[in-house]
């Protein structure tokens, strides 16, 4: 009896272990390529509409069928309509969105944006350049996907919608640049960083490798002798906390090249200055990764 018993134990848990691997399987959901998206017609797609940063412009849309109710990522895309042939706004080749995205099936968004992108589709890549074309006819469809957790498309989740136009929309000058940061030190007479001497600390300079990247290089012609520098992101002067530095306190640090480099994480905001002494005169380059929170100096 004990052995049979003993059997039959094994069968029942046995089936609970099937039972619990099917119900398993059927919580998890299989996503489907959804069919049909669709961006509401905005009620202001005739008025006159002239963007700016304290504007928003909103939109609203259906949520696409995912098969159950998933958590997408929505994102924006803007375009003009030249004759009735819309450029939308791209990158080497790729559509571009709005670098601000959305999970929810509604958007207010802001009319900078949206200028920006009508300035990349115009092409205009400064301010000196730029022509005011006045209110046109602009366009927007949005992208839903699903994303993983480093913020990628999940492949068969990505559908465009339908297009909207907004009539009547004119842009201003907001053109994108490369940030800037600035070497403040002894090299420049230590200059303030401020606003006003914005002319007389151009040539000490270093941007970025392209905008957004938060990546600044350069290389700048330094004086012969005891070089000490700190770096500044804005001309706050200064007490205005942009100061990055190798210490939080404003006090110098005597650091050495290895091999004509010279590499460390940096302390932002951060006022201690790097001192290279005796340093030979000569171009010294200077990157900044303010992704990593690392600088690196080198002699050229």
């Amino acid at each position: 009896m004990k052995k049979i018993f003993s059997f039959a134990l094994m069968l029942m848990g046995f089936a609970t272990v099937l039972t619990s691997c099917s119900d398993d399987r059927d919580s998890n959901p299989t996503i489907g390529q959804p069919t049909q998206f669709v961006v509401n017609a905005s009620p202001l797609a005739g008025q006159y509409i002239q963007l700016s940063a304290d504007n928003k412009v909103n939109l609203t849309w259906s949520q696409p069928d995912y098969g159950y109710n998933a958590l997408a990522t929505y994102q924006i895309q803007v375009g003009v309509s030249n004759g009735g042939n819309i450029v939308w706004n791209q990158k080497d080749g790729a559509d571009k969105f709005l670098e601000t995205t959305f999970t929810q099936c509604n958007a207010d968004i802001n009319g900078e944006e949206i200028a920006e992108a009508i300035c990349e589709i115009d092409g205009f890549k400064d301010e000196d350049h730029y022509v005011d074309q006045g209110f046109r006819e602009i366009a927007f469809r949005v992208k839903s996907s699903i994303q993983d957790s480093k913020g990628n498309d999940v492949a068969g989740t990505v559908i465009l919608s339908n297009t909207v136009m907004f009539e009547h929309m004119a842009a201003y000058c907001a053109i994108k640049s490369l940030g800037v940061v600035w070497i403040i030190g002894n090299c420049g007479g230590w200059t303030e960083p401020s606003k006003k001497n914005a002319e007389s600390l151009a040539d000490w300079r270093i941007f970025e490798t392209e905008i957004g990247s938060k990546i600044y290089q350069g290389t700048v012609e330094m004086p012969e002798g005891d070089l000490t520098f700190r770096i500044y992101t804005a001309l706050t002067g200064w007490d205005g906390g942009a100061s990055l530095g190798h210490q939080a306190d404003d006090v110098s640090t005597e650091v050495e090249f290895s091999g004509g480099v010279y590499s460390d994480k940096y302390v932002y905001p951060g006022k201690g200055s790097w001192t290279f002494l005796g340093f030979p005169g000569g171009p010294l380059e200077i990157t900044l990764d303010m992704n990593q929170g690392t600088i690196k100096f080198e002699q050229k």
